[in-house]
C-alpha cells in the first residue's frame, strides 16, 4: 500500500495456544499453585501481533522507518507499542549508511531475522532471555553500516552505540555498544558474528518508572525498596544460516553476561544453542513448509540448575505469500530448580520455578 512517497504494511497474528503441564511438587503451597498458573500464562485466544509500518524513501540518500504493535496497548500503557522509528543516511548507499532512532541491536538472528517470516509460532525462550537483559531487541541509539568491498554482501560491519540501562541520573552515550560482522560469500550462505557490551553497572535508588509491583524482597537499602540494578557485563554471538530454493537451515550459538542484578538469583551467565530447518514445497496453489527446531538454554551456567531442552515442530500452510496457518507443538523439559524466564512481580524472595510442558499453538496471519 502506497501514498507518494509512503508505503504501508500490515501484520496481523492472532492464535490459540494450549499447555500441558504436570502439577507442581513445590512443597509450599502457594508456590505450587502460582507456578502451575505461570506455566499457563497466554493460554487461550489472544492478539499475538498487529503491526503497523510505515516507510518512506524519499531520497535515494535518506529512509526512514516506523513500526507500531498496537497488539501492545494495554489501557493507557502505550511504552511497548513503538517497536521501531528511526532514520537512515546513506551517504554511500549499500555502502556507508548511518541508522539514528530505535531499532534492533546488532545481536542475535532471532531478533535481526523478519518476525513475519519465522517458522514456527514462537521465537523460543532464547529470544526472551536476550531482550529480558538488554541484549537483543529494540534500543535507542546510532549504528554504522560500512560494507567496503566492491559486492557489498561479501562483508558487513556494524557498530553502535545504544541507551541499554544508562537512562536518566545515569544517562551516558555508551550504555550499551554493540557490534556485528555479517559475510555471505554465495547468496545461500551467510555468516555472521556479533557482541553487545555493556560497560558499566547501574542502579537507580528511586526510579520514576515504578509501580508497588516494582518492590524487591530483600533490597540492599531499606530506605530504597525500589531501587533498581543492573550490572556490566557481554553477550557474543555467532550464527550461520543456509537458504537453498526451498530448503532453510539456520544455526546460532549465544554466550553472554546476567546483569539483571535483582531477577538471576545468583546465576552469573547463560549459554544457548539452537538450529532450525525448514523445507517448502507447493500442492496446487497452497504452499506446505514443516519445520523443526531444537534449543538447548541454560541461564545459570555456574549451577546444576537453569537447563532447558526445548524441541518444536511446526506445519505452515501459505497461501500466496500473504496468508499463513501455523500449527506449532513445542515440547519444553526443565532441569531441577530451573526458574520461570520471566518472573512475575514483585519479586519474591525464592523465584518460581518452571515446568515441564508441551504447548500447542494454532496461528493465523495476514501480511498486507
Amino acid at each position: 500500500m502506497t501514498a507518494g512517497p509512503l508505503s504501508f504494511r500490515v501484520l496481523l497474528q492472532t492464535r490459540y495456544e494450549h499447555t500441558f503441564a504436570e502439577a507442581s511438587r513445590n512443597p509450599a503451597p502457594g508456590y505450587a499453585l502460582r507456578e502451575d498458573v505461570l506455566v499457563r500464562d497466554g493460554d487461550g485466544y489472544s492478539l499475538q501481533r498487529l503491526f503497523f509500518r510505515m516507510a518512506a524513501n524519499p531520497l535515494p540518500w535518506v529512509e526512514f522507518k516506523t513500526i507500531l504493535d498496537f497488539a501492545k496497548l494495554r489501557g493507557s500503557d502505550v511504552s511497548n507499542v513503538l517497536k521501531q522509528a528511526y532514520i537512515t543516511l546513506k551517504p554511500l548507499p549499500d555502502h556507508v549508511e548511518i541508522a539514528a532512532g530505535v531499532f534492533k541491536l546488532p545481536y542475535s538472528i532471532l531478533e535481526l531475522d523478519p518476525v513475519a517470516r519465522f517458522e514456527l509460532a514462537n521465537l523460543g525462550d532464547v529470544d526472551d532471555v536476550i531482550k529480558n537483559l538488554g541484549f537483543g531487541g529494540r534500543d535507542v541509539g546510532v549504528e554504522v553500516m560500512v560494507a567496503p568491498l566492491a559486492k557489498a554482501r561479501h562483508l558487513r560491519l556494524l557498530l553502535g552505540a545504544f541507551r541499554g540501562h544508562a537512562k536518566d541520573e545515569n544517562a551516558s552515550p555508551v550504555g550499551a555498544i554493540g557490534g556485528r560482522v555479517e559475510s555471505k560469500p554465495w547468496k545461500a550462505l551467510r555468516i555472521g558474528v556479533s557482541m553487545v557490551g555493556m560497560p558499566a553497572s547501574y542502579t537507580y535508588k528511586q526510579p520514576f518508572e515504578t509501580s508497588s509491583k516494582d518492590m524487591l524482597p530483600m533490597a540492599a537499602d531499606p530506605m530504597y525498596q525500589y531501587a533498581q540494578n543492573w550490572g556490566a557485563g557481554k553477550a557474543y554471538g555467532a550464527d550461520i544460516s543456509y537458504t537453498r530454493k526451498r530448503f532453510t537451515v539456520r544455526v546460532e550459538g549465544l554466550l553472554g553476561d546476567r546483569v539483571d542484578i535483582d531477577r538471576r538469583y545468583n546465576a552469573r551467565s547463560f549459554g544457548a544453542l539452537w538450529a532450525l530447518a525448514a523445507y517448502r514445497f507447493k500442492v496446487g496453489p497452497i504452499g506446505i513448509m514443516p519445520a523443526i527446531r531444537g534449543e538447548l538454554l541454560d541461564m545459570d551456567r555456574e549451577h546444576e540448575s537453569g537447563g532447558r531442552l526445548q524441541l518444536s515442530a511446526a506445519l505452515n500452510v501459505l497461501y500466496k505469500r500473504s496468508a499463513r496457518f501455523v500449527l506449532d507443538v513445542t515440547r519444553s523439559d526443565v532441569q531441577r530448580n530451573t526458574t520461570v524466564v520471566e518472573q512475575p512481580r514483585p519479586l519474591a524472595a525464592n523465584p518460581y520455578l518452571d515446568l515441564d510442558n508441551t504447548r500447542v499453538t494454532a496461528q493465523l496471519q495476514l501480511e498486507l
